[in-house]
């Protein structure tokens, strides 16, 4: 995928994916310019949809100026326009990080502050850990691991009000093919 450039002043309001637009990704600076890797907006698209809210772009690319001036490494992602800080509300920094570890666990740069998580699609792998105030490099951010089909469906099952004891059914004393076949029965709830 490839880095595009764009104008704020005339692509402002253009939808890059479902959920983000051009000026999403606009330097702070008032700049025209605005450079956005699709893989990018690809990543923060998946991060979105997994979380079901809205993904705040804190700070995506930068120009050299404020980028020096915001005190930003001197390489960053975001003179690329291949990196973006942001937040979820309801949702910890390190919590999305290590779902982002998850969607890119070999690539990409991903760093855990106090506020907010950063992360880029760089062609190598980064870690970082600045909760602290200083960086310090890490080995990654395990911890995410995918729902399974089974806890899926009883998570289907639980919003729709069949059941109300998700723990008993997602602990092992029940079959997946126990829960498929109370979802074909209740199909008209589900």
């Amino acid at each position: 995928m490839s880095v595009k450039n764009y104008s704020k002043r005339t692509s402002g309001g253009v939808k890059l994916s479902a959920n983000f637009t051009v000026a999403e990704f606009a330097c702070h600076d008032g700049s025209n310019t605005v450079l956005i890797s699709e893989e990018l907006v690809a990543l923060l698209q998946k991060i979105r949809g997994h979380f079901g809210k809205p993904v705040t772009i804190n700070s995506a690319y930068r120009t050299a100026a404020w980028n020096s001036e915001q005190g930003g490494a001197p390489k960053s992602q975001h003179l690329l326009g291949k990196a973006a800080d942001i937040t979820i509300a309801g949702v910890s920094p390190l919590t999305i990080a290590q779902y982002a570890e998850f969607l890119q666990p070999g690539a990409g740069g991903i760093g855990v502050y106090q506020s907010f998580t950063h992360v880029d699609v760089r062609a190598v792998r980064a870690r970082w850990d600045s909760r602290s105030g200083s960086e310090k490099a890490v080995l990654g951010w395990p911890g995410y691991k995918e729902a399974s089909e089974l806890d899926k469906a009883v998570d289907r099952l639980v919003a729709a009000g069949v059941i109300d004891s998700p723990d008993r059914w997602k602990s092992g004393n029940w079959t997946k093919r126990a829960v498929e076949l109370l979802i074909i029965k209740m199909a008209g709830k589900v």
